[in-house]
Protein backbone atom coordinates (compact mmCIF):
# COMPACT_ATOMS: atom_id res chain seq x y z
CA UNK A 1 0.00 0.00 0.00
CA UNK A 2 1.32 3.40 -0.91
CA UNK A 3 1.75 6.33 1.46
CA UNK A 4 -1.38 8.30 0.56
CA UNK A 5 -2.98 10.57 3.13
CA UNK A 6 -5.96 12.90 3.51
CA UNK A 7 -5.27 15.85 5.79
CA UNK A 8 -7.22 18.60 7.53
CA UNK A 9 -4.84 21.23 8.90
CA UNK A 10 -5.70 23.36 11.93
CA UNK A 11 -9.44 22.74 12.15
CA UNK A 12 -10.83 25.19 14.71
CA UNK A 13 -12.89 23.62 17.49
CA UNK A 14 -14.44 25.03 20.65
CA UNK A 15 -14.38 23.21 23.95
CA UNK A 16 -14.29 23.72 27.68
CA UNK A 17 -11.07 22.14 28.86
CA UNK A 18 -8.46 22.66 31.55
CA UNK A 19 -7.51 21.63 35.03
CA UNK A 20 -8.44 24.94 36.66
CA UNK A 21 -12.07 26.04 36.93
CA UNK A 22 -11.27 29.47 35.48
CA UNK A 23 -9.92 27.73 32.38
CA UNK A 24 -13.15 25.79 32.05
CA UNK A 25 -15.42 28.81 32.61
CA UNK A 26 -15.65 29.65 28.90
CA UNK A 27 -15.12 27.90 25.60
CA UNK A 28 -11.55 27.83 24.35
CA UNK A 29 -10.36 27.75 20.77
CA UNK A 30 -8.23 24.73 19.92
CA UNK A 31 -6.78 23.69 16.57
CA UNK A 32 -6.91 20.08 15.48
CA UNK A 33 -4.88 18.68 12.60
CA UNK A 34 -5.98 15.30 11.31
CA UNK A 35 -4.19 13.04 8.88
CA UNK A 36 -5.58 9.68 7.80
CA UNK A 37 -5.35 6.87 5.32
CA UNK A 38 -8.44 5.46 3.67
CA UNK A 39 -8.93 1.68 3.34
CA UNK A 40 -7.80 1.57 -0.31
CA UNK A 41 -5.29 3.43 -2.43
CA UNK A 42 -6.44 6.59 -4.20
CA UNK A 43 -6.11 4.86 -7.56
CA UNK A 44 -8.72 2.26 -6.56
CA UNK A 45 -11.33 4.95 -5.78
CA UNK A 46 -12.25 5.29 -9.47
CA UNK A 47 -13.37 8.86 -8.69
CA UNK A 48 -16.33 7.57 -6.65
CA UNK A 49 -17.19 9.61 -3.54
CA UNK A 50 -18.78 6.59 -1.83
CA UNK A 51 -15.41 4.81 -1.91
CA UNK A 52 -13.59 7.36 0.23
CA UNK A 53 -14.03 8.98 3.65
CA UNK A 54 -15.88 12.31 3.59
CA UNK A 55 -13.50 14.87 5.11
CA UNK A 56 -16.45 17.17 5.83
CA UNK A 57 -18.01 14.45 7.97
CA UNK A 58 -14.67 13.90 9.75
CA UNK A 59 -14.47 17.63 10.53
CA UNK A 60 -18.07 17.71 11.77
CA UNK A 61 -17.53 14.70 14.03
CA UNK A 62 -14.30 16.18 15.41
CA UNK A 63 -16.08 19.45 16.28
CA UNK A 64 -18.99 17.54 17.85
CA UNK A 65 -16.72 15.46 20.09
CA UNK A 66 -14.77 18.55 21.23
CA UNK A 67 -17.90 20.62 21.87
CA UNK A 68 -19.58 17.98 24.06
CA UNK A 69 -16.40 17.03 25.92
CA UNK A 70 -16.16 17.61 29.65
CA UNK A 71 -12.57 16.44 29.96
CA UNK A 72 -9.83 18.28 31.82
CA UNK A 73 -6.73 17.18 29.91
CA UNK A 74 -5.86 17.77 26.24
CA UNK A 75 -4.23 14.33 26.31
CA UNK A 76 -7.63 12.81 27.12
CA UNK A 77 -9.42 14.93 24.50
CA UNK A 78 -7.08 13.96 21.65
CA UNK A 79 -7.59 10.32 22.63
CA UNK A 80 -11.38 10.73 22.73
CA UNK A 81 -11.39 12.32 19.27
CA UNK A 82 -9.16 9.57 17.86
CA UNK A 83 -11.32 6.80 19.31
CA UNK A 84 -14.52 8.44 18.10
CA UNK A 85 -13.23 8.84 14.55
CA UNK A 86 -11.87 5.28 14.41
CA UNK A 87 -15.25 3.97 15.63
CA UNK A 88 -17.24 5.95 13.06
CA UNK A 89 -15.06 5.80 9.92
CA UNK A 90 -13.12 3.00 8.19
CA UNK A 91 -9.82 4.80 8.73
CA UNK A 92 -6.72 2.63 8.30
CA UNK A 93 -4.23 4.97 10.04
CA UNK A 94 -5.06 8.20 11.88
CA UNK A 95 -2.68 10.85 13.24
CA UNK A 96 -4.09 13.75 15.26
CA UNK A 97 -2.39 16.82 16.70
CA UNK A 98 -4.34 19.07 19.06
CA UNK A 99 -3.04 22.58 19.80
CA UNK A 100 -4.00 24.62 22.88
CA UNK A 101 -3.08 28.26 23.36
CA UNK A 102 -2.44 28.44 27.07
CA UNK A 103 1.14 29.57 27.75
CA UNK A 104 1.80 33.29 27.28
CA UNK A 105 5.39 32.77 26.13
CA UNK A 106 4.73 29.92 23.65
CA UNK A 107 2.82 29.74 20.36
CA UNK A 108 0.95 26.68 21.61
CA UNK A 109 1.10 23.42 23.52
CA UNK A 110 0.30 20.34 21.47
CA UNK A 111 -0.44 16.69 21.98
CA UNK A 112 -0.37 14.00 19.29
CA UNK A 113 -1.70 10.49 18.96
CA UNK A 114 -1.77 7.79 16.29
CA UNK A 115 -4.25 4.96 15.76
CA UNK A 116 -3.95 2.02 13.35
CA UNK A 117 -6.20 -0.84 12.29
Amino acid sequence: MSEEWVEIADLEVKTKIGVLEEERATFQRLLVSLRWQIPTGFEQLKDEFASTIDYGAVATETRRIALKSELHLVEALVSEIANGLMDRFPIRTLVIELKKFVLPDARYVSVKTTRRR
